[in-house]
């Protein structure tokens, strides 16, 4: 009989014990909500689908951004971002640091280097920003959008990234 009280007090201690569940605090990066990983897509500037021909189908098809990442710099600044991302005319993408403005979560337009080695060295930035809880996805979730306006280097085209901030959920990853 003793050995069963034991045991029972055994396991209401661990019961009291286990129903305790700290969560850990997330730790934000200084330029969130503007970092973050993005499921985006290319329009032209009249809002028309960036799209090319299939050469083994001859049909047109539309062209997505193949990644937008916006993150934090090794030095956490508060005022500076890294951004990359790929399109038509930068097919081996643009990384870039470009300054950001956190309180009106916005990335400053301007003229920014690409840091990658190609041929294509920079890029107008027109306008970027995020619009907090403008999106909602198919899961249900409300997510960031984001919008940026830019003119390549490379046929001075100005062209619409467009998309919201990835939620890893399957159903919006379409």
């Amino acid at each position: 009989m003793k050995h069963i009280f034991k045991y029972l007090l055994g396991f209401l201690v661990f019961g009291f014990v286990a129903c305790k569940k700290e969560q850990p605090e997330v730790e934000y990066s200084p330029i969130f909500p503007i970092s973050g990983e993005w499921h985006t897509h290319v329009f032209n500037e009249d809002g028309t689908n960036v799209s090319t021909i299939n050469p083994a189908t001859e049909k047109s098809f539309s062209l997505s951004v193949a990644a937008l990442s916006t993150y934090n710099t090794a030095n956490n600044d508060t005022d500076i971002a890294w951004m990359r991302f790929s399109t038509v005319a930068y097919p081996f993408g643009i990384l870039t640091k470009v300054n950001v403005d956190v309180p009106s979560v916005t990335i400053k337009p301007g003229e920014y280097v690409n840091t990658l080695p190609v041929k294509n060295k920079s890029i107008n930035l027109i306008e970027a920003k995020i619009l907090k809880e403008a999106s909602k996805q198919p899961s249900g979730v409300l997510a960031d959008s984001i919008v940026v306006k830019y003119k390549t280097g490379v046929d001075g085209k100005t062209y619409l990234i467009k998309g919201h901030r990835r939620t890893q959920w399957p159903e919006d990853q379409r």
